[in-house]
């Protein structure tokens, strides 16, 4: 930090990202300097060489060959040196890096034209024995790979949008054009709703981002930082140990039937949940015969049961598989996602006698807007004050939409009148179920809906409210999902700027130093607050979050929270002397605790497994709620 700037644009890289890629580079040119070394000896020792059609030629090649990578490797050495200075905020010590890339350019240039020429002079022949060409052309072509691990690098770090002065009037829009370029994969069929929607979080990513100039290693190494000062001695600030959710919270009682009966409905209808993920999710967990499962219930040239799944009908066999149920019991199913419509699907249990509404997580780029869009709108139908993720509830709207020109749960309900509705889904789709209930609530007030890994920035605290008459989430430990919101993200913002301002440990020495401690290999404390400096940087300017404009949103329900005791990080078991379940309040996940965990534990396997470990042994319950 800030961002590297060379030949009058701006790179993805920084001036501390070149170490490990010169001595990479620097170890390769090393290696092919000694080999064209021996080659030219060989040349020289060779009674053949005389043979050549033009010694003085291959002489020469060799030589300048070998002298441009001598001085590229000396070019490499140099930089890395330069670039393993200083911390992250001390750019002046790394002044002469640009310098150099400048005279690597004109390095590269040097190696390409001897590429040329010597390919050239290999297509049109060389005239020596085979003891002097064959080395010569394996030269030749060794020199470009190299040289295009050189381009697939430039290419990687290369900003589309570097040539942008970082003016606050044009912020919005370059970061429009950049969202633009990020998911410039989506289908045509969504241009309308990716217009609106890459213009919200354009907005939302200039007001976090704005006057600050980071690069991605440069949030890695901030993370790596915060991740460590989490799990070491400063819990009090980040609300991890046990102590602080136990005063918090409430133990699960499981003596009481009522609790009892909630949690075997939460694991029981989980399923339905992670159904809704389809064919990946299953060849996910059944690596080695999931594929062969789908391909051979697969049917081309049969029945197609849902016109949105693809030609093999690998979703709908999935569902099936992954929640046991028979054809008659899935009533609809809608595998084709949109921005702000994500999959979902509606059947029928007969074992607990409900219609299940199941919405989708996240799976696909579309998904991915949806949720990156995250200023609070209104919730039709309810006060002004009851305010929704506007991503979400666009997908409820949507989703709803659907439901009521198909009449699909009419039709439902006239062929099982007695059934009652259950709306649920996971991380996405937990939030679109919870507002999808809102929207359902005033013509079926019986409606149920589990929420599995719920977002954190969904339900404004009025709606949470009224959310936790007919809504329950489930939460594991240390999930991200319902951590995230735009509060939160901007302290986790605060805390990695301050720790790149006040840590003067160059970069590589730091991400080497995470690597083995994740390893296990030292025990090093470089990370820990105990070994930060003073403050080595002026303060970086940010903007706060204006809560007016964005007012803290909180997971909906009642929250049933799965709380690991042991906090070992090298520890994956998953069991009950591990766990213990809380009724959780809705405002204490307003951090976001970085480690492994926070990818895992929002997995929908994860927490499958886990409800199922923690199951109380009791007789199966036989209603829906």
């Amino acid at each position: 930090m800030p961002a590297l700037r060379i030949l009058g644009r701006r790179w993805h890289i920084g001036s501390d990202d070149l170490f490990f890629p010169s001595l990479i580079s620097a170890g390769i040119r090393l290696v092919w300097f000694a080999l064209l070394a021996y080659v030219y000896l060989s040349y020289h020792a060779s009674s053949d060489n005389k043979d050549c059609r033009n010694p003085k030629l291959v002489e020469f090649y060799l030589a300048s060959a070998a002298l441009s990578i001598f001085c590229t490797f000396v070019n490499q050495v140099v930089t890395m040196v330069y670039s393993g200075r200083g911390g992250v905020m001390q750019v002046e010590k790394r002044r002469p890096v640009p310098h150099l890339l400048i005279v690597r350019i004109f390095l590269f240039l040097l190696e390409s034209a001897l590429c040329v020429f010597g390919t050239y002079w290999c297509i049109t022949e060389i005239g020596c024995s085979r003891d002097i060409s064959i080395p010569i052309r394996l030269v030749v072509v060794s020199n470009w790979m190299v040289l295009g691990v050189d381009i697939v690098f430039v290419m990687l770090v290369f900003d589309p949008f570097g040539g942008y002065n970082n003016d606050k009037s044009m912020n919005d829009t370059l970061w429009e054009k950049r969202c633009r370029f990020w998911f410039c994969c989506l289908p045509n069929n969504d241009e309308n709703y990716g217009h609106n929607a890459f213009h919200d979080i354009a907005t939302i990513l200039a007001s976090q981002f704005e006057d600050i100039d980071l690069v991605v290693s440069d949030v890695a190494v901030g993370l790596m930082i915060v991740s460590r000062q989490q799990y070491n001695a400063d819990i009090k600030k980040y609300k991890i140990n046990a102590h602080v959710f136990q005063t918090n919270c409430e133990m699960f009682d499981f003596n009481d039937s009522v609790s009892r009966t909630l949690f075997q409905n939460i694991t029981y209808f989980s399923r339905y949940a992670i159904g809704a993920y389809g064919w990946p999710f299953y060849i996910m967990t059944h690596t080695c015969t999931g594929c062969f499962v789908i391909c051979q219930e697969c049917s081309i040239c049969g029945e197609a049961h849902s016109t949105s799944d693809n030609f093999c009908q690998s979703n709908y066999i999935a569902l099936k598989k992954l929640t046991g149920m028979e054809d008659n019991d899935i009533l609809y199913t809608n595998f084709q996602s949109t921005i702000y419509c994500p999959s979902f699907y509606i059947a029928v249990d007969h074992d607990k006698h409900c219609i299940i509404v199941a919405v989708r997580g996240t799976l696909s780029l579309q998904d991915v807007v949806t949720d990156m869009v995250c200023q609070p709108d209104a919730i039709p139908g309810y006060p002004d004050t009851f305010l929704a993720h506007r991503g979400m509830l666009n997908s409820a709207k949507n989703i709803f939409k659907i439901i009521q020109d198909k009449s699909l749960l009419q039709n439902a309900y006239e062929l099982y009148p007695d059934f009652k509705l259950m709306v649920l889904g996971h991380s996405l789709g937990a939030g679109t179920a919870s507002i999808l209930s809102f929207l359902l609530l005033p013509e079926y007030p019986q409606l149920r809906c589990f929420s599995y890994g719920p977002p954190g920035g969904l339900l404004s605290s009025e709606a949470v409210e009224k959310s936790k008459e007919f809504v329950v989430s489930t939460v594991t430990d240390k999930e991200f999902s319902t951590r995230l919101s735009i509060k939160s993200l901007t302290e986790l913002r605060d805390s990695v700027l301050t720790a790149i301002r006040t840590n003067s440990r160059p970069k590589w020495l730091l991400t080497l130093d995470h690597l083995l401690k994740t390893l296990r290999i030292t025990n090093s404390r470089r990370l820990s607050t105990s070994e930060e400096s003073p403050l080595i940087a002026p303060e970086i300017h940010v903007e706060e979050v204006d809560t007016d404009q964005y007012p803290c949103l909180y997971p909906p329900g009642d929250i049933v929270f799965l709380h690991k005791t042991n906090h070992d990080r090298t520890c994956c078991a998953k069991s009950n002397a591990d766990y213990e379940v809380l009724h959780a309040p809705n405002d204490i996940f307003d951090f976001i605790t970085v480690s492994p965990e926070m990818l895992t534990d929002h997995m929908p396997d994860t927490l499958g497994i886990l409800l199922q470990d923690l199951q109380p042994i009791d007789t199966p319950v036989d209603t829906c709620v």
